[in-house]
């Protein structure tokens, strides 16, 4: 895959049915990796998914009209900081680069914005995301969690200071 032809870019409110597409994707080949489970997401509404891209920058990979991969950014008032959250690559697509360009895009719109903050969690187990991390600057802080209330799974958070 040539990096050069990958198009990152932020989908807007009105590309709701994309991002519902690609979130059901992602949550039917990756669900150990994310708090959401596959029943809430189909469960949605056109409004839920609107609300969703209003409350957050979503960026898609693609590539000749092929959705690649995903990641979000959100900013954190409280926190202070950027969020990046949920973050995938079809597996079509991984190993060839596309999680560091979506990775970057984040990295980037967060200091286009000022933040010097960007943080996430990542879910015990997930070996490959912990090293696309650390490739791109996270450190790990020494914070774990569990992947939503009432689940056994530990996730780790991760920061990078821009």
């Amino acid at each position: 895959m040539n990096l050069s032809t990958i198009d990152i870019r932020v989908l807007t409110a009105d590309e709701w049915e994309v991002f519902r597409r690609v979130r059901l994707r992602t949550l039917t080949d990756s669900p150990q990796f994310f708090g959401s489970t596959l029943a809430e997401a189909q469960a949605r509404t056109e409004r839920d998914w609107r609300a969703a891209l209003a409350d957050r920058t979503q960026f898609l990979a693609s590539a000749d009209g092929v959705e690649l991969g995903t990641v979000a950014g959100m900013i954190d008032p409280e926190r202070g900081g950027v969020h990046l959250i949920s973050m995938w690559v079809a597996p079509e697509a991984r190993g060839t680069g596309v999680a560091d360009l979506l990775v970057r895009a984040v990295l980037d719109w967060a200091a286009a914005g000022g933040h010097t903050t960007v943080w996430l969690e990542f879910a015990e187990g997930n070996v490959v995301a912990e090293r696309l991390y650390l490739r791109n600057g996270f450190v790990r802080t020494g914070v774990t969690g569990f992947v939503r209330p009432g689940d056994p799974r530990v996730e780790y958070e991760m920061v990078h200071k821009l």
